[in-house]
């Protein structure tokens, strides 16, 4: 299933983002492919991804290093389809 998350960044600015992202990038990549990332404008960043365990991706979601870090710098992610 192909997804495009549209990404706010209201607490940090997107390179510290990036590279937080980046940071999970292997565990990520068990539960989707074909992925790219965009910053769309200051503040906010597109993720475009096929999905391949939704199971998975929910459960990764729900880490605490991720939530707390997403709570910190006020993010949220809206999952649109493409």
């Amino acid at each position: 299933m192909k997804v495009r998350a549209t990404v706010e960044i209201k607490g940090c600015d997107f390179d510290t983002w990036k590279s937080f992202y980046d940071s999970y990038e292997a565990d990520r990549s068990r539960y989707v492919k074909n992925e790219t990332v965009l910053e769309t404008s200051d503040g906010w960043a597109e993720v475009v991804f096929e999905i391949t365990d939704i199971e998975g991706l929910t459960e990764l979601s729900k880490r605490r290093d991720i939530t707390d870090f997403e709570t910190q710098n006020s993010i949220t992610v809206t999952i649109n389809a493409p």
